[in-house]
């Protein structure tokens, strides 16, 4: 955050940076665009599927509800739907298992597949042949490989779009050459065969692609990672189950698929315990039917050779009895046979059973004991009629049953419905264009405004008044906003020097400097508004000086000193007080070029004494504005000598006294050393810093090497301030733009 925490601040600096602000949302754009372009498309189909409560089809025709539905059920449900019993023949019915992608460089391949010029540029690269830089394609039908080899990648290089290589991860050559269309089965290091077939290649030579067989886990595994089941509720029947690829009809495939293969294994299990049954039942039918047949012989034989057929009530009664007893025996004998196939002869319901079965025997053999003492004949033909009688509707009751279970699997329909198949989507769930667009954007705005506040917490910069003032020590007289007109306005020009001279027509001259000086040709301009204050200041500002003369100087160059001396000189000159303007900047001073004056001596001669001083001083267009430009001394006269101290408080002293207020306009303190040798014979000092340009450190540097010089520096300017114009100056700015 800025140094005052406020958010008015804040705002400034995010202003001061509107251009960084709008490249950052362009990259943020860029960013985005990549992300969508680099990032395959993914779809999602659904179906939605109803698990039925079990049903028994087997007691008297009618369906039963044998268990409560709760949420653990549809768990149990779920958990089958994504097991590998059921996704297993799916992975081998659409060879899940076999994979071949070509090798690319991430984003940048998917750089050049949007701009084909750029991928035939790349592709010409030595280094980028093994990369596929457009749309290329390949049919791998058949790929065998050892168990041991399954989840290894090998490479395959194209060598046209008629052959190819294969070569393992070690880079150990498997295939040397093989044509597209043909089946190539190899030996591999370990003696195992590997097979391959690619019935389509369509890729310059020198392409990659890495081509896998994945073991079966894996491959469920990858597939069960993609698919996904979900309910409204935990009492809720119905079960939505979701797929995610790459390829909407073939994700749509895939799941219906998946559907029909849980159908199956559902029906199958609830066809199991049917099956059994039914198995046993025509397993006993037969015998059965041949003890009822051998019963009707006996008692056939029996009556024809006895020749008896009466029976006494009592013996009718205890024959009843035992056939009850032996039916039931019959029953329960069934049932043991039944649950033996299924379980052990330890298993509790067996044993159960046999003990059941043993406590029938010994009543029938009770009620036998007791018909023994019957006549032989009597007890002989009952035996007969009970067990014939016995036979018959064990054989009624096998038959129905068996019926029923022919039917029931006949008309079986399973415990799962599918309600609705999946469809192929029509649109991506990502990437999110939307999302896509609106988070890279947001991500880099947020990353460039939290470094430009950690800068701005953390950087010495100068970058308002409060920190001015802060650092330097100083008051701050006056803030200049930056101006658009004098960015405008053009290069210096010259003025023919006749021009300038008493009683010469000077209207081109005024017109051609005017173009030149911001007070001149832009005097409702908001800086030169504030630089009129400065000039009522001024009286305050130098209340306490030895002399008439003001220095402006600054720490680092590009300040805007020349512009402030200048535009100061020409508003106090227009008040009618003769002001002298002085360029002591020996190497760089544009002031004379500003003012239309010509290249000629300057401060250097004229205080060395090589030159008059009417000769030195010049008059220019501005009424009762005088100027000493910087004289010989520029680039090319590096080596002249600059005059000393004394020299210049001398001519100062001299000079000084003629005019009412004399201006100097000095080089960078931190560049050269002149603004410390003049600044002492200067009555008043005045620092100029702009606004985010200057470093703490560096101005406490300026500041010290002038105190250390006996630099009496009275006040600071902040130049080129962002700061907002107040409402009563907008009518300034409006004439402007």
């Amino acid at each position: 955050m800025p140094a005052t925490s406020d958010a008015k601040e804040y705002l400034r600096l995010l202003l001061r940076h509107k251009f960084g602000l709008f490249l950052t949302l362009l990259l943020g754009l860029f960013l985005a665009w990549l992300y969508l372009i680099s990032t395959d498309k993914t779809y999602e189909t659904s179906a939605l599927v109803e698990v039925l409560e079990e049903r028994n089809y087997f007691d008297d025709g009618s369906s039963v509800a044998q268990t409560d539905w709760n949420a653990p059920t549809i768990k149990e449900e779920a958990n089958l739907l994504r097991s590998r019993k059921v996704l297993s023949p799916v992975v081998e019915a659409y060879d899940l298992r076999t994979s071949a992608e070509p090798r690319q460089l991430p984003i940048l391949s998917d750089l050049t597949r949007e701009i084909p010029a750029l991928g035939n540029l790349v592709s010409q690269l030595s280094f980028a042949q093994q990369y596929a830089w457009g749309d290329v394609d390949i049919s791998l039908t058949e790929l065998v490989v050892p168990r041991q080899w399954e989840d290894r990648a090998l490479t395959l290089t194209a060598l046209g779009e008629t052959a190819y290589s294969l070569t393992d991860d070690d880079g150990l050559e498997l295939i040397a050459q093989a044509e597209v269309g043909t089946s190539v089965t190899v030996e591999t290091p370990g003696g195992d065969p590997l097979t391959i077939r690619v019935d389509e290649l369509n890729a310059p030579a020198g392409v990659e692609f890495s081509v896998s067989r994945a073991s079966l886990q894996a491959a469920v595994s990858e597939l069960r990672a993609d698919l996904s089941t979900e309910t409204t509720d935990t009492k809720s029947r119905m079960i939505t189950v979701k797929l995610r690829g790459h390829d909407p009809a073939h994700i749509a495939d895939l799941t219906n698929a998946i559907l029909g293969e849980y159908t199956d294994v559902k029906l199958g299990s609830q066809n199991r315990s049917s099956d059994e049954k039914l198995e046993v039942f025509e397993e006993q039918l037969p015998k059965v039917e041949a003890e009822l047949r051998a019963a009707e012989l006996a008692l056939s034989d029996f009556r024809r050779n006895a020749g008896s057929f009466g029976e006494d009530t009592q013996t009718n009664f205890k024959l009843g009895q035992l056939d009850k007893l032996e039916t039931e025996l019959l029953e329960k004998e069934v049932e043991r046979d039944d649950l033996l196939k299924r379980y052990t002869v330890n298993h509790p319901t067996p044993k159960r059973l046999q003990k059941e079965i043993d406590v029938l025997i010994d009543k029938i053999g009770q009620v036998r004991g007791t018909l023994s003492a019957r006549p032989d004949t009597q007890r002989e033909l009952a035996i007969l009629e009970d067990e014939l009688e016995t036979k018959r509707k064990l054989f009624i009751e096998i038959s129905e049953e068996l019926q029923k279970l022919r039917l029931a699997n006949v008309g079986n329909v399973g415990e799962v419905q599918v309600i609705d198949d999946a469809l192929p989507p029509r649109k991506p769930v990502s990437p999110s264009a939307l999302l896509a667009i609106v988070g890279g954007t947001l991500t880099t705005l947020f990353l460039y405004t939290l470094y430009l506040t950690l800068r701005s917490a953390l950087s010495t910069v100068i970058s308002d008044q409060d920190s001015l003032e802060r650092a330097s020590g100083l008051p701050v007289y006056m803030n200049i906003p930056k101006s658009s007109a004098q960015r405008r306005l053009g290069n210096p020009t010259t003025v023919d020097p006749r021009k300038l001279l008493p009683g010469s027509s000077g209207g081109d001259a005024s017109k051609a400097i005017s173009g030149n000086v911001l007070a001149l040709s832009k005097p409702e301009d908001y800086s030169i508004e504030n630089l009129r204050g400065l000039r009522s200041m001024l009286e305050d500002v130098m209340a306490d000086a030895d002399n008439n003369v003001l220095m402006f100087t600054s720490p680092l160059p590009s300040m805007g000193k020349s512009f402030l001396s200048m535009n100061l000189a020409v508003l106090v000159a227009q008040t009618g007080k003769k002001v002298l303007l002085i360029d002591s900047d020996y190497q760089r001073g544009q002031l004379h070029k500003s003012l239309g004056l010509p290249v000629g001596p300057g401060l250097p001669e004229v205080v060395r004494g090589k030159s008059e001083l009417k000769e030195t001083v010049k008059a220019t267009s501005v009424a009762n504005l005088y100027c000493i430009p910087r004289g010989y001394s520029g680039a090319g006269n590096v080596g002249v000598d600059m005059p000393s101290d004394k020299e210049f408080g001398a001519f100062l002293n001299a000079v000084a006294p003629r005019f009412d207020l004399v201006i100097i306009d000095t080089p960078p303190v931190l560049s050269v050393s002149t603004a410390a040798s003049l600044g002492k014979h200067a009555g008043s000092t005045i620092m100029v810093v702009k606004e985010g340009e200057v470093k703490e450190p560096q101005l406490n540097e300026a500041l010290k090497r002038l105190t250390f010089s006996g630099v009496r520096v009275s006040g600071c300017i902040m130049n080129g301030s962002s700061t907002p114009t107040p409402r009563h100056y907008t009518y300034y700015q409006e004439q402007l733009d």
